[in-house]
């Protein structure tokens, strides 16, 4: 039995968070058992995928995308508190940069396109692995998940110890934006999110990852995902989804994640 290295990603993280489990105070028992109960099978089941080897190939290709939804939602059951020191320490970045309330002052037509975009950083992972799929290039999967499940979890894995609200949540301003996008996006986040914000910017860090894993094979599809990345990147500042540093903290963890990657 050989773990690629994303299966070898998945099962660190997913052993790191049972770990997390035992030992963050304050968590409630019942809580620690729901990460250890979820966390433990999603190893066990990388463990006999790739025990099976060749003839799970294909599963081993496609399951990534099924482990991100537990490796998002775990974390937040080991949140106790906020760290309300280094959100203020965000917000004041945001303040000297002159993003805060910028929803009040940016042209309805940007705030249209780039709540647009944020809305596709959802669908981003799939779509680029997808078209890495049909072009042919099954062995750039394992480079691929590399790539994005490093950045992505890396996100995920900080949540515990630095919760923070969302900027949307703090400031009192309302964004001038067409409704029915931004009534969609912050739907979409009641009912999928765990109402926390993540530093890095989860967001950021799947967008870029999965643009710039595309780009490495090929090359025009990602040039496009690259640009509808750096839009989600600036969907999140401007729309107050994120902080600043989050998306340059997200940013810079989807550039390590795929030069990790490129070693695969």
């Amino acid at each position: 039995m050989e773990l690629r290295a994303s299966e070898w990603i998945t099962v660190a993280y997913f052993a790191y968070l049972a770990c997390a489990a035992a030992v963050v105070p304050g968590v409630s028992r019942q809580n620690r058992r729901r990460v250890i109960v979820t966390a433990i099978p999603v190893v066990i089941a990388v463990i006999t995928l790739a025990a099976f080897g060749m003839s799970a190939d294909v599963w081993r290709d496609w399951m990534p995308l099924l482990y991100v939804l537990p490796g998002y939602r775990l974390p937040a059951l080991l949140v106790t508190g906020l760290d309300l020191a280094f959100e203020r320490r965000l917000l004041t970045l945001d303040r000297w940069l002159g993003f805060e309330n910028i929803g009040e002052r940016a042209p309805r037509s940007l705030l249209g396109f780039l709540e647009l975009a944020y809305l596709f950083c959802y669908p981003m992972i799939p779509i680029g692995f997808i078209c890495v799929y049909a072009a042919g290039l099954r062995g750039e999967s394992d480079r691929f998940w590399t790539a994005v499940l490093l950045a992505m979890f890396g996100c995920y894995g900080m949540l515990p110890w630095i919760p923070t609200r969302p900027p949307r949540v703090i400031e009192s301003a309302t964004i001038r934006v067409p409704g029915i996008v931004r009534r969609v996006n912050l739907r979409v986040l009641g009912v999928a999110s765990v109402q926390l914000n993540t530093f890095p910017s989860g967001h950021v860090a799947a967008a870029l990852a999965t643009a710039l894993a595309v780009y490495a094979c090929l090359p025009c599809v990602g040039f496009v995902l690259g640009l509808l990345a750096l839009a989600v990147t600036a969907g999140t500042v401007v729309g107050r989804y994120h902080f600043a540093a989050d998306a340059l903290a997200g940013a810079a963890l989807a550039l390590l994640g795929f030069l990790i990657s490129r070693s695969v």
